[in-house]
């Protein structure tokens, strides 16, 4: 799964394994869409920033650390706290948003084999 839950940069904490979330929240939205319910979102805040998106679904930010990029030295360089912060998990939100767009628009188009589909990507960019 992704990095984003590690203890030195902790943006995720839920009480169900991302695996269970994932599939609750794809079988509930599918049925309300199915059921002529609409998109409604019930994201949960994953990220400090997360913002409403014009098209109806919610997008994550990555927030800035709690600490300077330096606070862990010699442990660990401040160039190498940047570059996995600014770089590796900014990734893993810019994936993230990316999938839930499409899952959006899956679901608007009610294309349930792209629904499944999308589970591993969300998963993986938004699990711990």
């Amino acid at each position: 799964g992704s990095l984003l839950s590690l203890s030195l940069c902790p943006l995720l904490s839920r009480p169900h394994s991302s695996q269970q979330h994932t599939s609750t929240a794809l079988r509930s939205l599918v049925a309300r869409k199915s059921l002529g319910l609409g998109f409604q979102s019930k994201a949960k805040i994953l990220a400090v920033g997360s913002t409403a998106h014009s098209r109806g679904f919610q997008t994550f930010s990555l927030p800035d650390l709690p600490y300077d990029y330096g606070a862990l030295e010699p442990a660990i360089s401040g160039e190498i706290m940047q570059l996995h912060h600014q770089k590796h998990h900014q990734t893993y939100v810019t994936n993230y948003n990316k999938a839930l767009e499409q899952l959006h628009d899956a679901i608007a188009k009610g294309d349930a084999a792209a629904v499944v589909k999308l589970q591993s990507a969300i998963k993986f960019n938004g699990g711990g």
